[in-house]
């Protein structure tokens, strides 16, 4: 059986972060906790471990980031880790200096697990996003929504939208290639979109626990002032979650 991936949580600037360990295990990921870089690079060296992902703190205790983040990946088995800096957001300097050290990936607080998860699965690789469009932004977007089908309505929570479609986190998704519509509130009310369902996750062996259980819809033709809005909001969070 192969070694399931490993995400880091490295502690910073005196403040444990035990919490976020224990939030990245509640949603699926087997996490690991380092409390100094010393420790950080032992047990990305153990190949047991797999690590993949490091959570970093903007404030690491290093002389020079770069190369310590290029080290610490040259040390990983698979030769390489996905940085995300998670934490307060710094000033200026900081943020150069994170860039400068090919980071890219960030999560200022305060940060939902919807986002949390998305960066996660960004920083894994892991860009199938509930079977959506590739060719379409795709943001964290945690708001209420609402599934109209068969002359049903079904209360559900939105993981991941773009202009292209929207995953649902529902315990009963529909089956794929079923058509229904989608209510969420954007802009100034709510927007129904129609769709069809291209991807779903349920319980099973084809689970994956990275990802809510629920369904990827791709939306059908929308009016242009629909996708302004998604597209809209989609950038704006977007931007939020990078360096």
């Amino acid at each position: 059986m192969p070694i399931e991936r490993s995400v880091l949580v490295l502690d910073g600037g005196g403040a444990p972060r035990a919490a976020l360990v224990h939030r990245l295990r509640r949603l699926g990921y087997r996490t690991l906790r380092a409390k100094s870089p010393e420790d950080a690079v032992r047990l990305v060296e153990e190949v047991r471990h797999l690590v993949a992902v490091a959570l970093i703190p903007p404030d690491l205790a290093v002389i020079d980031l770069p190369s310590a983040l290029s080290a610490l990946a040259a040390g990983a088995p698979g030769g390489s880790i996905g940085y995300v800096v998670t934490g307060a957001q710094p000033g200026p300097e900081a943020l150069d200096e994170l860039r400068h050290a090919g980071v890219s990936l960030a999560l200022w607080e305060p940060f939902d697990d919807v986002r949390l998860r998305f960066q996660v699965n960004r920083a894994l690789s892991d860009d199938d996003q509930g079977g959506l469009p590739r060719r379409d932004l795709r943001a964290p977007v945690d708001l209420p929504a609402r599934i109209f089908r068969a002359g049903r309505v079904q209360p559900a929570r939105t993981y991941t939208l773009s202009a292209g479609g929207i995953f649902v986190e529902t315990p009963r998704p529909a089956m794929r290639g079923a058509s229904l519509e989608v209510e969420v509130p954007i802009g100034a009310g709510p927007l129904r979109l129609p769709g069809v369902v291209v991807y779903t996750n349920v319980p099973g062996n084809l689970h994956r626990s990275n990802m809510p259980v629920g369904m990827g819809v791709r939306f059908s033709k929308l009016p242009d002032p629909a996708a302004v809005a998604l597209r809209r909001l989609v950038a704006d969070t977007s931007l939020a979650l990078s360096l």
